[in-house]
């Protein structure tokens, strides 16, 4: 196959890795790199596991698409909380929602057909891009540096007659702030006429503490016809090892994943699916005050910024992660970031992982103790005044 330049190793997970190795030589550091939930999956969830090891069918395939049980629920999910109208026949499990999205890109795209990204963009999506069509051409539309913000102007100026699907991210990684309702019922509007796809991922649909709900772009549309909504649950219930995503795919699209799940996955692990359908109603008590703690979280980090004012930086209102801007130090961030690193011990994800425009930015993670995240900050807080260019 041809592996374009810009499928390279996700720097997120590389820097994660490398970190990991200093911790375990037993060296200070504070990671404030990859997102991954700070508490234990729910026990209700851990018992559905362990219930569904000793039953012997969780050791054999189950259908491509996901075990129907299951498909129907999460149907039944994005109806009463996403406002989706769809049934299991819009459902198919994948093994976490990467998964999810490359296989939509695969089933849609054609060479030199165009695809819309937002940047700063999730690491992964270019690469997908890439993977499921070579010969696909990347449009970047990016954010705005003070607001972080969508400027609608510019999708609709990135919109040729190629263009067939934009990728939209909210709550998103890695600047934290949300798409509001009319925005998104402005892109739905900006992409019909020339029935471009939509891939909405919203994983972090459920780790929202602004005043705003999360909304689905996929609830504008009577069924599902254009907007495929992405989702999975290892971020809201804490298992992001175990690889379990979904989406919603339209009717036109549902033959055409499924196929490639066939051949690619075969199917999702039987026996994660079971724990879940065996699970269901899914335990997401601990949500109510995990928001709580990240609302708390981002005041502490708000007053990190007034504190050093010599950088800015996203006002996260979903998700894990605050995204901040260095450009008054005039360095780029895979220097900063290896510096800060070296110097200090705390660990951060250098910006240019999201976009090449974007390599004056760096992002936090907010899925830390608040103790570890006042440290952290106190040390980069320091690192700046009095040692970066030592």
């Amino acid at each position: 196959m041809i592996f374009r330049d810009e499928i390279n190793e996700s720097l997120t997970l590389m820097f994660a890795e490398a970190v990991k190795e200093r911790k375990q030589r037993g060296e200070d550091i504070l990671s404030l790199g990859l997102g991954e939930p700070d508490f234990s999956p729910p026990h209700e969830l851990i018992e559905a596991f362990k219930e569904s090891l000793t039953n012997p069918a969780s050791a054999r395939y189950s259908a491509s698409p996901g075990l129907l049980s299951l498909r129907e629920k999460i149907a039944g999910k994005l109806k009463s909380e996403n406002d989706i109208n769809c049934s299991a026949g819009n459902i198919i499990i994948t093994p976490g929602t990467k998964q999810s999205v490359i296989l939509t890109l695969m089933a849609i795209l054609e060479p030199k057909d165009e695809v819309i990204i937002i940047e700063p963009a999730y690491v992964s999506y270019i690469p997908q891009v890439y993977l499921a069509e070579p010969q696909a051409v990347i449009k970047k539309v990016h954010l705005d540096k003070n607001s972080y913000q969508l400027d609608l102007l510019q999708i609709q100026k990135a919109i040729t007659e190629k263009t067939k699907a934009i990728i939209l991210n909210t709550p998103h990684n890695p600047t934290g702030c949300m798409i509001n309702e009319a925005d998104l019922r402005s892109i739905y509007e900006i992409t019909e006429k020339q029935q471009i796809f939509i891939l909405s991922d919203e994983i972090y649909d459920k780790l929202v503490f602004g005043s705003s709900p999360h909304f689905s772009i996929g609830s504008i549309e009577k069924e599902p016809n254009r907007v495929v909504t992405l989702n999975g649950f290892g971020k809201s219930l804490g298992v992001t090892g175990w690889r379990i995503g979904y989406s919603c795919l339209p009717a036109k699209l549902f033959g055409k994943v499924n196929k490639l799940q066939q051949h690619i996955n075969t199917n999702t692990s039987t026996v994660v699916q079971m724990a879940f359908d065996t699970a269901w109603p899914l335990p997401m008590e601990h949500l109510l005050e995990y928001n709580l703690k990240l609302l708390k979280r981002k005041e502490i980090y708000s007053n990190f910024l007034k504190e050093t004012p010599i950088l800015s930086g996203s006002s996260p209102t979903g998700g894990f992660f605050a995204f901040i801007n260095i450009c008054k130090l005039e360095i780029d961030s895979l220097e900063f970031a290896s510096k800060l690193v070296d110097k200090t011990g705390v660990a951060v994800t250098a910006g240019i992982a999201f976009g090449k425009k974007w390599n004056d930015h760096f992002r936090i993670s907010l899925a830390v103790e608040d103790e570890i995240l006042k440290e952290a900050f106190s040390r980069i807080h320091h690192f700046i005044a009095n040692e970066l260019w030592k």
